[in-house]
């Protein structure tokens, strides 16, 4: 992508545009900074707002390429579907609002997106909608280290085997697999990902370089700019450790009560764990408590079991950020639905965090040191920790001293925007170059006929096909085929005898054979000689085909009743693919061809299609109206402007019939149809 390029980018949040959370602040931030640098922006989230809904869906209806904004105008923001009621007091993850996926659908089908960048793209929701529907370049970024909603649909996860919980993390897995690029906001969630969706090493989440990921400064990486602390360092005060630098604290100065809050954004039972530490806090001890809560919480958490002496010390107040002279705050998630965002917050303003001992919370204090830790639900550790803050103040002074030498830093968006763009060049560069093909070569297609062409087929060389060689061709000839693929099960002999033949019957062969690799599905060489053994890596077919001087056709690559190259194979070959099978009839499930199609269109490949015939019945149920051809330049060229023909109907009846004449027909009467076959065949 040049720099002056402007880009389509759909950002899509799974939370409503209403609830104040910080993964929407993130998609709107970055959509306006993308915005600025010139791309045209639109951000896809749910809404509590009946009205705008409504609104969005008759924008959509009325003329949805339109609402693509100018190149560096603001972002639009379209609320796609009405989200979901709360439920106060139940933790839950972001939910597919009503109604969203046809909206979803609608926006990404008629607007021509470059790029999609969902956010915690967990189903179901706006995310998981929008990665389902997308026809563009996909890109995810994970947010939040949450156990339960990345740990609990992943490959990792405990539960048993069987059952619902196994087909959503199969389900789950799969579709984060349509993932071009991941990418993530903090080590800690890249590494729960990456535990949870085991994927190739190259497409492990990516996270930014410091500052931008809220490491310290002095952790920042040769030629990363870092900028300033967002602080400004309080003047020092001297603890009794020569030259150690730490702030003065307005508890010590003033002997004030410790002020100690506990914040709303975790799960319940960090909440349990926080408010039973409070209740156990020592009565001679000078401190109070704020404890966040929801505006709709009638009934806090706890609220009931808070002792005479700390009820008068507790306040329950419903607020969306922390209160201003918050001492200590208490973080006490077990990983279920972690809280980052307020531990940052935390450090920025002053207070010293008091955290379980998650790989979030470790990374964010730097292994405790600007702030204590506990292990998750160590309900007698947290009481000592809080307590050593309130009756040692120079503990709070240490601490936020700590903080000021190796502070967290305000994310820098301008480098963080470029970082992210960096990002989509790169995948960007991965797609193939629409002018790739020799004008020349162009030119002289122009002035060929066109032919029917059928790119996938099976003679009796293949183990599950019947089919006689002669059979084949004489099909080919009736169905007014001018040029069809020999593409047997590891095997070349059936389409060098079809070829040695071709010319009684006036059909052009096409040398080739569909490999079945070790582990990642199959391809299909065209224009090859030589055979290339069953069982070789993906990588080594692709190879053997390249030094034959052979092109590399992939065949239903998503049909999960095939072997076939998932996503992330599939994405480790894209620069080796010459042509994709986009079509294919006996294809059982319509949206596998379908995914296959995107897949072609958004890379820039050469769709294919062929009949995967085993029945001489079969062929050309599905042709390519194409210019005829003189070897693999031309037939590529003259591929990329194909039309593709396709009849409806044919699979049951193709399928009974390859099992009447392989199955259900004994060895011996099998020869005897053969026979029969052949001689109708040459007589024809």
């Amino acid at each position: 992508m040049s720099a002056a390029e402007s880009l389509a980018i759909a950002q899509v949040t799974p939370y409503p545009l209403e609830a104040d959370h910080p993964v929407t602040a993130h998609v709107l931030r970055l959509a306006d900074e993308l915005g600025a640098l010139g791309h045209r922006v639109v951000v896809l989230a749910a809404s509590r707002d009946a009205a705008r809904v409504a609104e969005t869906r008759r924008r959509l209806k009325a003329d949805a390429a339109a609402l693509l904004p100018d190149a560096g105008a603001d972002p639009v923001v379209l609320a796609v579907g009405e989200a979901l009621p709360a439920i106060p007091g139940v933790d839950r993850a972001p939910t597919l609002a009503v109604d969203a996926a046809r909206t979803v659908d609608d926006a990404l089908s008629q607007i021509a997106f470059d790029l999609v960048h969902v956010h915690e793209p967990f189903g179901p929701s706006v995310s998981s909608a929008a990665l389902r529907h997308s026809r563009a370049l996909n890109v995810g970024t994970f947010h939040l280290p949450a156990e339960r909603f990345i740990a609990g649909m992943g490959a990792g996860a405990s539960g048993g085997s069987g059952g619902g919980s196994d087909l959503l993390r199969k389900r789950s897995g799969r579709l984060l697999g349509r993932l071009d690029d991941r990418l993530a906001t903090s080590a800690a969630t890249a590494a729960l990902v990456a535990r949870s969706f085991p994927i190739g090493r190259g497409y492990a989440p990516r996270v930014p370089p410091p500052p931008y990921a809220g490491l310290a400064e002095d952790e920042a990486p040769d030629g990363v700019p870092v900028p300033d602390a967002a602080t400004p360092a309080p003047a020092t005060t001297d603890t009794g450790d020569a030259g150690a630098a730490t702030a003065p604290s307005t508890a010590v100065a003033t002997r004030r009560p410790v002020h100690v809050v506990l914040p709303l954004d975790e799960e319940r039972a960090a909440r349990r764990t926080a408010m039973r530490a409070l209740r156990r806090l020592g009565t001679d001890l000078d401190w109070r408590a704020t404890v966040v809560v929801a505006d709709d919480d009638v009934v806090p958490v706890g609220a009931g079991n808070l002792g005479a002496h700390a009820r008068d010390r507790v306040s329950f107040v419903p607020a969306h950020v922390l209160p201003e002279d918050a001492d200590v705050v208490v973080l006490a998630s077990t990983g279920t639905r972690p809280a980052p965002h307020i531990l940052v917050e935390a450090l920025q303003n002053g207070a010293v965090p008091v955290a379980s001992r998650i790989d979030v919370h470790d990374e964010l204090t730097d292994g405790g040191r600007r702030g204590p830790l506990f292990e998750p639900g160590d309900v007698d550790v947290l009481v000592q920790q809080l307590e050593r803050l309130i009756e040692r103040p120079e503990e709070l002074a240490r601490f936020r001293g700590a903080e000021l030498e190796h502070p967290l830093t305000e994310p820098d968006w301008d480098a963080y925007t470029a970082w992210v763009v960096d990002r989509y060049d790169a995948l960007l560069a991965r797609r193939h170059d629409r002018d790739r093909f020799d004008p020349a070569v162009v030119a002289r297609l122009r002035e060929r006929p066109l032919i029917d062409v059928d790119l996938h087929m099976h003679t009796d060389h293949s183990g599950d096909c019947a089919t006689p060689v002669e059979v084949l061709l004489d099909a080919a000839r009736r169905q007014g085929l001018g040029a069809i693929a020999v593409t047997d099960h590891n095997e070349v002999s059936g389409a060098h005898e079809a070829a040695a033949k071709a010319a009684e019957y006036g059909v052009k062969i096409i040398i080739g054979e569909e490999v079945k690799t070790a582990d990642q599905g199959e391809v299909i060489g065209l224009f090859i000689e030589e055979r290339i053994p069953k069982g070789v890596t993906l990588q080594e077919a692709i190879a053997d085909i390249r030094r034959q001087g052979g092109l590399v056709y992939v065949p239903h690559p998503f049909d999960r009743m095939h072997s076939v190259p998932d996503y992330e194979h599939m994405l480790d070959i894209v620069h080796e693919i010459d042509a994709v099978e986009v079509f294919n009839p006996r294809v059982a499930i319509a949206s596998f061809n379908e995914e296959a199609a995107r897949f072609a269109a958004k890379y820039r490949m050469v769709a294919g299609a062929g009949s995967d015939s085993h029945v001489a019945q079969g062929l050309g149920s599905v042709r390519l109206r194409m210019r005829d051809f003189d070897g693999p330049e031309e037939f590529l060229a003259s591929l990329a402007d194909a039309e593709i023909r396709t009849k409806s109907g044919t699979l049951v009846y193709v399928q009974a019939l390859k099992f009447l004449e392989t199955v259900a027909t004994p060895a011996p009467a099998r020869r005897l149809v053969r026979e029969r076959r052949v001689r109708r065949a040459t007589r024809g």
